[in-house]
């Protein structure tokens, strides 16, 4: 993983969310109104809450602030399946240049991608973060 720094408000989002769920969060990203935390490996179901509860949660004492939350992944083809999910998706490969190719069944392309290229903004900017990685682009 590369190495990344935590700013004061991003310890005291993460702080916030492991008071309010109980997971271990172990990183923010907070881009325009969205925030998207990565707990730590075997903690999603515990973030997400039993039917959601603890995202429904995050959310009401986040007004305004599109909320995600993403499992913690130890190489960046786990952390787009995470990140890119519920997508379905047919394959992910790294080429020469740093590239990371993500193939997406046609009928959840749109799920991978997001409303306004949101999603996959935001599993670029995670996969950079976390993995160094150049570029995500979906096929």
């Amino acid at each position: 993983m590369s190495e990344r720094k935590l700013s004061q408000e991003d310890i005291q989002l993460l702080n916030f969310v492991e008071k309010a769920t109980g997971a271990a969060a172990i990183d923010v990203i907070s881009e325009g109104n969205a925030i998207v935390f990565v707990v730590a490996k075997g903690q999603f179901g515990r973030a997400i809450g039993k039917a959601g509860a603890n995202i429904q949660k995050l959310r009401r004492m986040m007004p305004g602030k599109e909320v995600e939350i993403v499992e913690e992944a130890s190489d960046v083809k786990e952390l787009l399946t995470h990140a890119l999910s519920p997508a379905m998706l047919k394959g992910i490969e790294q080429n020469e240049k740093g590239e990371v190719l993500v193939s997406v069944d046609p009928k959840s392309k749109g799920l991978a991608i997001g409303k306004g290229g949101e999603r996959i903004k935001r599993a670029r900017l995670l996969a950079k973060r976390l993995f160094g990685v150049a570029e995500v682009r979906v096929l």
